[in-house]
């Protein structure tokens, strides 16, 4: 019996939920409607700054293309950073040139990171962007024990494209919706959709 199902035996006797099946183990694409919903406060005009929280794609570059005429990766792998690590990558990103970014993707990063760094990200964004400004996060709510990190690639203004990024781990402290609303102000979420599998999409705008 390998450490999972051991893992499974363990948590199945003490009551909490059994890890989520590993669908995460190859290369597959679903729809998004958070990130349709982000990308429909957009416009189409190259008048947007844009950063993306995750490492540069071309696929990405493409597409955001499209909406802003500055964009800025930062760089934030899917893996666990540690706090020294996360905070400089945080202090490393610059402003849009002449102002504040007005779209942020966050991806997955809150959920790979303890309550003291998602408050450090939260409040880094609020530093970053202006007052209207669109936010698009995605979180794990299945509460499973273990997860596998992923690599979330745009396909599409409408669909993202998941795949294995690391090995199995234990999972993170929950972020439930009322954490979210919590920590992403003076960001108010206008949108939060269940998916499949225990994942909610978030999307807030910046009200001041």
């Amino acid at each position: 019996m390998n450490w999972l199902e051991q893992f499974r035996e363990r948590t199945s006797r003490r009551g909490t939920p059994p890890p989520r099946p590993p669908e995460e183990d190859g290369v597959f694409e679903r729809s998004s409607p958070g990130l349709a919903s982000f990308f429909a406060g957009l416009t189409e005009d190259g008048r947007h700054s844009i950063l993306d929280l995750g490492p540069a794609q071309n696929s990405h570059l493409e597409l955001l293309g499209r909406y802003g005429r500055r964009i800025r990766f930062a760089g934030l792998v899917p893996t666990p950073p540690r706090a020294e690590g996360l905070m400089r990558a945080l202090r490393s990103i610059a402003p849009a040139g002449e102002g504040a970014y007005d779209a942020v993707l966050a991806w997955d990063v809150f959920d790979r990171l303890s309550e003291t760094e998602r408050r450090a990200v939260a409040t880094r964004l609020v530093e970053l962007t202006a007052d209207g400004a669109r936010l698009y996060t995605v979180v794990d709510s299945s509460g499973v024990q273990v997860s596998r990190p992923v690599r979330l690639t745009l396909a599409g203004p409408d669909r993202v494209r998941r795949a294995p990024a690391g090995a199995v781990t234990e999972a993170g402290s929950p972020f439930l919706p009322a954490h979210v609303e919590r920590m992403l102000a003076p960001f108010e979420v206008v949108q939060a959709i269940s998916l499949k599998g225990g994942f909610r999409e978030y999307v807030a705008i910046r009200r001041e």
